[in-house]
């Protein structure tokens, strides 16, 4: 008997999308999965797409760096789409991601104007974790 998995209409690949935009010009960091994407000034929007192993673990962390907090200028990134198979997760899921910054903000923001870390973890496969933020339940671990 097959599994699900192995029927061959199944993608055994997962669509990542992440689009982040500078006000300024922000000293960003973009990771994925331990891998730097973006290091230095954002001077324009970036879009990332790739492809993920099915059974992945996900780490995503955005970081503002060196913000100097003036009245007359603003720097800060802001996370306009996160989305894996067309799951968005920003906006509509922001508050599964955590804030660490210098001014002790933690409130759910894809907003990031002070310096600091966006970080969203998935620690198990994607769509395991999306049944159980939606409330639809378990699905079985893969054997």
């Amino acid at each position: 008997m097959k599994n699900f998995s192995d029927l061959l209409a199944t993608d055994l690949r997962l669509n990542f999308n992440l689009t982040v935009q500078p006000v300024g010009t922000p000293d960003t960091e973009v990771w994925i999965n331990q891998q730097l994407i973006h290091h230095g000034c954002l001077r324009g929007p970036i879009s990332i797409q790739e492809q993920l192993p099915l059974l992945s673990e996900l780490l995503v962390l955005i970081k503002l760096k060196n913000k100097i907090y003036s009245s007359d200028s603003e720097s800060a990134i802001v996370i306009d789409q996160l989305s894996i198979d067309g799951f968005d997760i920003v906006p509509m899921w922001t508050q599964l991601a955590i804030y660490t910054n210098d001014q002790h903000v933690d409130s759910p923001t894809a907003y990031l104007g002070f310096n600091g870390e966006w970080r969203l973890e998935i620690n198990q496969p994607f769509y395991q974790w999306r049944h159980q933020v939606t409330g639809q339940g378990w699905l079985f671990q893969p054997g």
